[in-house]
């Protein structure tokens, strides 16, 4: 009886010491550069390019519908979304490394004064619905016509 005691306590001891491997997310971007920084409203696009690093390549979608670019101006509380298409063959996965150059449309001041500014925060999400970090954007200043 003893024996058995002694048994289950090892069984117990080593299934609690399992833990499940934390998968670590190998899906990442990173700004690389963004341009201008000073603008007058509804004149300049912004443009901003970022590299991207996926370890299966699960980035972007064939259904145009599929909304996976994820932008936020931060004088907005909600973002905006758009769509990517697939950065790999179908099928597949496979590592893939790149970059994209997103352009935002112009921004304007929103309220009554003469100048505001502003950022973007980006992120993607993948075919596993799995978010990207975000990165954020150096300050814009948006100055009125």
């Amino acid at each position: 009886m003893r024996g058995i005691t002694y048994i289950l306590l090892a069984l117990s001891i080593t299934f609690s010491s399992c833990k499940k491997k934390d998968v670590e997310n190998d899906f990442s971007i990173k700004l690389i550069e963004m341009n201008p920084t000073q603008i007058v409203e509804f004149e300049e696009n912004i443009n901003v390019r970022i590299s991207y690093n996926h370890s299966q390549g699960f980035v972007g979608f064939s259904d145009p519908d599929y909304l996976s670019l994820e932008i936020k101006d931060s004088r907005l509380s909600i973002p905006d979304y758009y769509h990517l298409i697939p950065l790999s063959p179908p099928e597949s996965e496979v590592s893939i490394t790149g970059e994209i150059l997103i352009e935002v449309d112009a921004p304007f001041v929103f309220g009554n004064g003469n100048t505001e500014t502003l950022n973007f925060t980006i992120r993607i999400q993948d075919k596993d619905k799995n978010w990207s970090n975000k990165v954020t954007t150096d300050l814009i200043t948006v100055n009125k016509q």
